[in-house]
């Protein structure tokens, strides 16, 4: 029981901590908070970032990602090990991306989701949801790719 309540505890702190972000702009203005790129694994660490961010309101178009095909494969198969949620145009499909490994989601998924996000002089949030080297890999590609 004292885990469970320790990690709830947890998934309160880190809801709390994005609602901050979002009232903060750091996702765009308030009311137009579209200019995010999520990044989610399967381990805890990504269980418990994707249980934050469907409680928390002002991300827009984020809860029908929750809804799109890609989203649906990445929960049930586990073939799948990543997903990237871009705030951006077009369709929920188009903004929802898995990989299958790390190398893929940095050389081919990472690029294409900052391509559709078309951020060029632009400020973007991320949200990584990722358990350990892969997370340092990921903060370092989006690095280079902000240029």
């Amino acid at each position: 029981m004292g885990e469970a309540k320790r990690r709830q505890a947890q998934g309160q702190q880190l809801a709390g901590e994005l609602g901050r972000r979002v009232r903060a702009g750091e996702f765009g203005a308030a009311g137009a908070a579209r200019r995010y790129l999520i990044v989610l694994d399967k381990s805890p660490n990504g269980r418990e970032t994707l249980a934050a961010l469907r409680s928390t309101a002002g991300l827009e178009g984020l809860p029908i990602l929750f809804e799109a095909e890609p989203f649906r494969l990445w929960e049930a198969s586990a073939l799948f090990e990543f997903l990237v949620l871009v705030g951006a145009n077009g369709t929920p499909e188009q903004r929802s991306l898995v990989a299958a490994g790390a190398e893929r989601l940095v050389q081919d998924v990472l690029p294409r989701a900052w391509r559709r996000l078309g951020v060029a002089g632009g400020s973007v949030g991320l949200v990584c949801g990722l358990d350990g080297t892969v997370r340092s890999t990921v903060l370092t590609a989006v690095q280079q790719l902000r240029g």
